[in-house]
Parts: structure tokens; C-alpha cells; sequence
């Protein structure tokens, strides 16, 4: 068994956080070939008119966004306001630097959509 370095600890705490404090909803992605080991994972909260998500498939690969919900229902162009892209730490730094949702600063994020 390989020992997690503090830095891969530090970020399953954080994704913790997420699913249990924050009330994000949580869904493992498995390969559909047995056996069917956890490619990803998907984190999501739906805030008024906004979808924050977050996908993970490991510590240097993930990549969030912050979506209009409306725009993410009838199979039409996800519009979003904000998107990241990269380590999965550098991830959860921008979401955690995003004004809340209910704010009246993320309305202004809308457009253009913002990458970092």
C-alpha cells in the first residue's frame, strides 16, 4: 500500500467538506468493464439559478464550473459563468474564491465566461 502524502490528505478532506458541510451531492463514477474501479468523481450543488460542479479524476486532473442551471436542462448549450481547469488543488482555491452564489457579485461573472 502506497502512503498519501499530506498534500493528497489535505485535498480529500477539502472534497469532504464539499459533500458533507457544504451539501454538495456526491456521485462515483466506475468503468463499466469489471473491475469497474472509480474513474471520477462528480460533485454538484444547485444553488437558485446556479450549478456549481466539480470533476475529478485525480489529484492533477480536475476541472469546475459554475453554470446557469437553466442552461444546463433540454439538452441546449451549457452557458457558464466561470470555469477552471487543472490541478485538482488549484480547483478548489477557485471555487473557493467564487462570491457566494446569492450574492450580488456573481450575477456579474456571467459574461464573458471567465477561464482561468
Amino acid at each position: 500500500m502506497n502512503a498519501l502524502d499530506l498534500g493528497a490528505v489535505t485535498q480529500m478532506q477539502r472534497l469532504r467538506h464539499l459533500h458533507q458541510v457544504r451539501g454538495w451531492s456526491f456521485d462515483p463514477v466506475r468503468s463499466p468493464d469489471p473491475p469497474h474501479e472509480l474513474v471520477e468523481l462528480i460533485y454538484s450543488f444547485c444553488h437558485g439559478q446556479w450549478l456549481d460542479v466539480l470533476r475529478v479524476r485525480s489529484d492533477t486532473d480536475a476541472q469546475a464550473g459554475r453554470f446557469l442551471a437553466e442552461s444546463m436542462v433540454g439538452g441546449g448549450c451549457p452557458r457558464a459563468c466561470w470555469l477552471a481547469a487543472g490541478a485538482l488543488a488549484d480547483v478548489l482555491d477557485g471555487l473557493d474564491e467564487l462570491p457566494p452564489p446569492m450574492s450580488r457579485l456573481a450575477p456579474r461573472l456571467l459574461l464573458p465566461a471567465i477561464v482561468r
